[in-house]
């Protein structure tokens, strides 16, 4: 059977996205905004210059208000990268349902 002459029905994948979880979306998308704040303070340690690295820090404070570079400004960054990754990942996930309900509409 060859795969390229397959007729692609788009209305199940409008009914798959019916039962998209936006909770889990937002899980996933702050876990990565957990990953991605933990590779900046990293950068941020391995930078050589130490006006690069007071640069890179105060952009991290900017970004994630309360964050120091200690043990409890540490967590508070952890804390507001998944709030703030979760919340990303919320709104994006309700913009795709909305979407494809509207284009599901549209085409039936």
């Amino acid at each position: 059977m060859n795969i390229l002459n397959k007729k692609v029905d788009k209305r199940n994948d409008f009914k798959n996205m019916n039962h998209f979880n936006i909770t889990k979306t937002g899980n996933v998308f702050g876990i990565l905004s957990i990953i991605l704040f933990f590779v900046c303070m990293a950068w941020g340690v391995l930078l050589s210059e130490p006006s690069l690295q007071e640069l890179h820090l105060n952009l991290i404070k900017v970004a994630y208000p309360g964050f120091a570079m200690s043990l409890g400004g540490a967590i508070i960054g952890i804390i507001e990268a998944f709030v703030y990754g979760w919340i990303f990942g919320v709104v994006f996930a309700w913009l795709c349902k909305k979407v494809c309900v509207f284009e599901e509409k549209r085409n039936s």
